[in-house]
């Protein structure tokens, strides 16, 4: 056989026995080993022609990697894995299986590879016949496992998503039928670019608009944008309402500390008129509030709370957000957050590596994300 490595010939040296794991269970397995004199490296050629990885097929690797990505390791191992294919495997093999799966799929990310085949979606339209696509970008914490089984500190894994939902004036609840993620732990470049290679493959230049949809975090905008430039001509941001609603709901417990009726009767004005007038009218009203006799910490929550409007006036503009029929909430982020990572990285009791951390973050994102990305992963990529 010619060498893959160097091209160079390659000699056969012997049959080699090893045990592979299939969905027939371990069976033996004997392959030809081949080796390179000009690189010195060895070969098993068989491998590649059924479809074999570190001596497991493509469909056991399929099987094992689905039980992981639902549960923990030993669970899938001694539960799912063997429910599901009669498969009898160990919890390191889950584990290992797990990581190799996440660690390729994270590398292809990494380079800007997307699921194939693209497919455009059929963008939705707002109250203006506008066809409207979101974009939405947030992180939540991960534990850490240091070195010696001993706690690091935590770390924050990227959620980003594109996705399609139903406008707000057809139906306020939905079933989310277009919405594909990236996760990990990276930099906002990163998963900022991983973003735009999932806008590209779903085709976003074909909507009129789209809305970056964020809390108030630092270089979200920026991140969002630089993933739709070039694809899109106009951008909306807004500011997620709820997570506004919060810094309200905070600076009312300073203010009205131990009078929980008046806090609540404020704390609905506010946000009433957050709403149905806008950021401008509310930072206005909360300017004119008397405050020199106030006590220090009420004085330093009400100045966090103005900055925090002021920084963010040009993307609180609710009265014409809600008339258009655009979403308002980071739901379905914060969702994603939940489902994407919590839901199998926050477990009682787990830690993870930073390598397994977005091994796993990955595998979580395609297996949460809709147009049956998994499938298609599963059914397109060679070992």
């Amino acid at each position: 056989m010619t060498c893959p490595d160097c091209q160079e010939s390659a000699k056969f040296v012997s049959y080699r026995p090893t045990t592979l794991t299939c969905l027939f269970g371990k069976v033996p397995y004997e392959r030809a080993y081949y080796h390179c004199k000009a690189c010195g490296h060895g070969h098993f050629p068989t491998d590649h022609l059924f479809d074999v990885a570190n001596r497991k097929t493509r469909a056991a690797e399929e099987v094992i990697a689905l039980g992981t990505v639902t549960d923990a390791f030993e669970e899938a191992a001694e539960k799912l894995v063997a429910k599901m294919s009669g498969l009898r495997v160990s919890k390191s093999m889950v584990h290992r299986t797990s990581e190799e799966v996440g660690d390729k799929l994270a590398k292809r990310k990494a380079v800007g590879e997307t699921i194939e085949p693209k497919k455009p979606w059929n963008w939705h339209r707002d109250a203006n016949g506008n066809r409207v696509a979101y974009i939405s970008l947030d992180a939540t914490g991960v534990l850490q496992q240091g070195p010696d089984h001993k706690k690091a500190e935590g770390r924050m894994a990227w959620v980003g998503c594109v996705f399609n939902p139903q406008p707000t004036h057809e139906t306020p609840r939905h079933r989310m039928k277009n919405a594909r993620y990236v996760s990990g732990l990276m930099s906002l470049p990163e998963i900022g670019f991983q973003i735009r290679q999932e806008c590209r493959a779903v085709e976003i230049n074909n909507a009129d608009l789209v809305i970056a949809l964020t809390d108030g975090g630092a270089g979200l905008e920026g991140c969002l944008l630089d993933a739709v430039a070039g694809q899109m001509k106009q951008i909306e941001y807004i500011l997620d309402f709820y997570h506004a609603s919060d810094h309200v709901l905070e600076f009312a417990k300073v203010l009205f500390a131990g009078d929980e009726p008046a806090r609540k009767t404020r704390v609905d004005a506010w946000c009433h008129k957050l709403k149905h007038a806008g950021g401008r009218e509310l930072l206005g009203e909360l300017e004119s509030l008397e405050l020199a006799e106030a006590r220090p910490e009420v004085i330093e929550s009400h100045r966090l709370l103005t900055n925090y409007l002021r920084n963010n006036l040009h993307r609180t503009d609710y009265p014409r957000y809600v008339k258009n029929g655009w979403q308002i909430g980071s739901g379905v982020i914060e969702s994603a957050c939940k489902s994407v990572v919590g839901g199998r990285l926050k477990g009682p009791g787990m830690r993870w590596r930073p390598h397994g951390t977005t091994a796993m973050c990955q595998l979580r994102a395609l297996y949460k994300s809709t147009d049956r990305l998994w499938d298609q992963y599963w059914r397109t990529t060679t070992t």
